[in-house]
């Protein structure tokens, strides 16, 4: 019987977990503040004005995140983004596991889910574009035929979808997986589960390090009776 070890990983560097949480906080607050602004009894002078500062703050963050695409290695590199032949065969899992409803099995990733990271870069040019068009809203220039005020909504829109059905892939990739997916990026590791190979070596997932803290399932034993 083949013997399962449990690996702890290093995946995420601290940069792109700041990145990501910056962008995370900076997204879920101008909904916050849209929809506060929104309201008739709401201060609109003082919740706009909050709107516009974290959608400057929110632009840093993207390009923050869009630098470190060429200047960090392994994960945090523009190449992990690019898909390949693997990746677009773990795309298509992903997908039968998405419109399966959480029934197919879960394929396994190593760093970027190979169905989202393909989203991701076209998200943040999204988020650029939402944040410009917030910055002319009130202008009586058009794009395409559509004024700022419309471009922003649509974007908006676009980002709100995104965000939910992240949110709801996320809690399925933790519901399902064994990665430990939400906790990886706020700690920056993640947990894999290898199968033992002949001659009792076991291989790492692509891209990680070796010096990894591992234990055998075999050897996890119950607390001893008191």
């Amino acid at each position: 019987m083949p013997q399962e070890n449990i690996r702890y990983v290093p995946v995420w560097s601290g940069w792109v977990r700041l990145t990501h949480w910056l962008i995370a906080a900076g997204v879920l607050f101008q909904f916050a503040s849209a929809w506060a602004i929104g309201l008739g009894a709401a201060d609109y002078a003082f919740w706009r004005d909050w709107h516009l500062i974290c959608g400057q703050l929110l632009i840093v963050a993207v390009v923050a995140r869009v630098i470190l695409l060429f200047m960090l290695p392994g994960s945090a590199h523009w190449r992990a983004l690019s898909p390949d032949r693997a990746q677009w065969a773990g795309a298509k899992q992903m997908l039968l596991f998405y419109l399966s409803f959480a029934r197919w099995p879960l394929p396994n990733w190593f760093a970027h889910n190979p169905f989202w990271r393909q989203l991701y870069p076209l998200l943040w040019l999204v988020l650029l574009a939402c944040a410009f068009s917030g910055l002319y809203y009130n202008s009586a220039s058009a794009f395409l035929g559509m004024s700022m005020f419309s471009w922003h909504r649509v974007l908006a829109n676009f980002i709100l979808i995104f965000t939910v059905a992240h949110l709801l892939a996320v809690f399925l990739h933790d519901l399902k997986g064994k990665g430990a997916t939400v906790s990886g990026m706020i700690s920056g590791y993640r947990y894999f589960h290898i199968e033992e190979k002949a001659g009792g070596k076991d291989a790492l997932p692509a891209g990680s390090q070796s010096a990894v803290v591992h234990v055998s399932i075999d050897k996890i034993g119950k607390p001893p009776k008191r």
